[in-house]
Order: C-alpha cells, then sequence, then structure tokens
C-alpha cells in the first residue's frame, strides 16, 4: 500500500489513500481551517481546492496561511465564484460557471489529475470548500450523487478528499446522507474559544473532543 496521507499540525492519525472525509462545523470556528490544513501535503502531493463560495485569490492567501504550497504545477484552485481575474493567484485557476455546474466541477478535476500525473505527482489532496453552498444552489439527491461520484474518483487515484459541510444550514438527514458517501466524519466545535474535533467512523482517531490550533 503507498504511504498514509500525514497532518503534522493536527491531532490527526495518518489516513489511508483513497480516503474522503466529511468536515462538518461552522466555518468560522475551525471547519474552514482544519480543512486547509488538512490540504497541506508533502513535497510530492498536489492539491485541488473547489471553491463554491470565495474568490481564488482569497483561497490561495487561505493556502499559503496554512501550510500548502502554491505553486501552478502542483495547486489547482476550481473556481465556481467567476469574479476574480487577478493575473498574480500563483496556482492554476480553472474557472466553472457556477456552484450549480457540477459536471463542469467534475470535469475540471479530472483534467487537471490527468496533468498533474504529468508531471508525476500521483498522490493529490482535493477539497471541496463548500458542500453547502452547493446545497443552497440543488437538491440534496442531486448534490449527494455528485458527492458519491466524487468520492469514488478520489478512491480510485489513491487521493485524499475532504469535504467541508456547515450544519447549521442543514437538518440531521441531509448531513448523514453525505456522510454516508465518505469514509468518516470529522466534527469540528468552538470550546470556550478554542477549536476541538472528534471523529466517526475514522479507525485510529479522536473520538472525544481535542483542542487543535485553528487559527494559525
Amino acid at each position: 500500500m503507498r504511504d498514509e496521507y500525514r497532518f503534522a499540525e493536527l491531532p490527526l492519525a495518518d489516513i489511508r489513500p483513497g480516503t474522503s472525509v466529511l468536515v462538518s462545523g461552522p466555518t468560522h470556528d475551525g471547519a474552514r481551517s482544519l480543512s486547509m490544513q488538512m490540504l497541506a501535503g508533502e513535497y510530492d502531493e498536489g492539491a485541488i481546492i473547489v471553491t463554491t463560495n470565495q474568490r481564488a485569490s482569497r483561497v490561495a492567501e487561505d493556502c499559503q496561511r496554512f501550510g500548502i504550497d502554491v505553486r501552478d504545477d502542483r495547486t489547482a484552485i476550481l473556481d465556481c465564484v467567476g469574479d476574480d481575474d487577478d493575473p498574480d493567484v500563483p496556482a492554476r485557476v480553472l474557472p466553472v460557471s457556477g456552484p450549480s455546474d457540477l459536471t463542469g466541477i467534475g470535469m475540471r478535476f479530472s483534467d487537471v489529475y490527468r496533468e498533474f500525473k504529468t508531471t508525476d505527482i500521483d498522490r493529490v489532496r482535493t477539497g471541496l470548500c463548500s458542500v453547502s453552498t452547493l446545497l443552497s444552489f440543488g437538491d440534496l439527491r442531486t448534490v449527494s450523487r455528485f458527492t458519491h461520484t466524487l468520492v469514488g474518483r478520489i478512491d480510485k487515484v489513491d487521493g485524499l478528499g475532504v469535504f467541508v459541510v456547515d450544519p447549521a444550514g442543514h437538518d440531521e438527514q441531509a448531513i448523514n446522507t453525505l456522510a454516508q458517501f465518505c469514509s468518516g466524519r470529522i466534527e469540528v466545535r468552538d470550546r470556550d474559544g478554542r477549536a476541538e474535533l472528534r471523529t466517526r467512523g475514522l479507525a485510529d482517531q479522536p473520538r472525544e473532543w481535542t483542542p487543535f490550533d485553528a487559527f494559525p
């Protein structure tokens, strides 16, 4: 088996290739921070970030802040916002017509992964920030089917998937429906000003609330 994915600055054990997790929690309470830190890979890994609610330039800034090595030959941002024409974004930016264009997101993902392979990057961490925005533009059934498809593609290429959802905007049934397509779930909360996480369905991971540094 290929080397597992590591998370140097987080209280998480290594995760086997092909795993996708649902990160559930308010973005301002650390869920986005956790997801970005999970996407910070090693020198031989690439990153694909699907942004549905922030401009590509802002996402690139966050990537750098959380330790992602942003270069156009190893970092791609699939931009569903479409109002950012900043030529100085160091990542490769691929426009998607909008958060409702799930087919376009899937096609862009496949295109980028094939291009990464030509540069000998075949370990890729993929983040979808966020599934909540997709749900605001489409119904649960459609978004769930897309999530299932993308999880399958990540599994097939031995990647790592991080899907972010804010439970405040959805009922528990919707969250559980999305979670069933992932290998496990990481819940995030704020406790007295400190971000904490716990996991479900992931082996050898913290099951009790555990603090982590959310804002480097």
